[in-house]
């Protein structure tokens, strides 16, 4: 017979066990699509954000894996200064990379409340750690554009064929 002790134990380790497999992170081909996010892609516009909650209505914002590979190499980015209000789809950055010199869109209406500034001398970890560098953190002050945003589950077949036709490599650039 087993005891109440073993038996709990187990049911709590299945649990968190079950917990860990949920927030896995997703792999498509060597590119990562974390689940502790919110998304925006379009695809004709090959734009790929992560958007993360930090809490009192601020959200870091950065670019996805696939995204950093598709601008590899990266040159310089400039972004929007602290106190700067931005609109849904305005301009948050400037991005200079070996293929072309854009814009980078605002995925939510707000204010700009911090600034990565060290990615302006050396925007390197877009590209070598893009869940880790966030561009900007906005103050959203229309929380209902939050329900355009996608879960990553919601996103995975959408960037799987894109990564496909695109031929896009995730791996480490060198």
């Amino acid at each position: 017979m087993i005891s109440r002790r073993r038996l709990l134990s187990f049911l709590v380790s299945f649990t968190f066990l079950g917990r860990a497999k949920v927030m896995e992170d997703i792999d498509i081909k060597g590119c990562v699509i974390k689940r502790d996010r919110l998304y925006r892609v379009v695809e004709e516009r090959m734009l790929f954000q992560w958007i993360k909650e930090e809490g009192r209505g601020v959200y870091s914002v950065g670019f996805m894996q696939v995204l950093s590979s598709l601008i590899y190499p990266l040159y310089a980015v400039k972004l929007k200064p602290v106190g700067t209000v931005v609109e849904y789809d305005g301009n948050l950055a400037v991005i200079e990379s070996g293929k072309r010199v854009s814009t980078f869109p605002s995925p939510l209406s707000g204010k700009i409340v911090e600034v990565n500034s060290a990615l302006e001398r050396d925007p390197s970890p877009i590209i070598s750690k893009p869940y880790e560098s966030w561009l900007v953190k906005i103050r959203a002050e229309r929380p209902e554009e939050i329900r355009r945003l996608k879960r990553a589950e919601d996103i995975v077949d959408t960037v799987r064929a894109i990564i496909i036709k695109e031929r896009i490599d995730c791996l480490p650039k060198r």
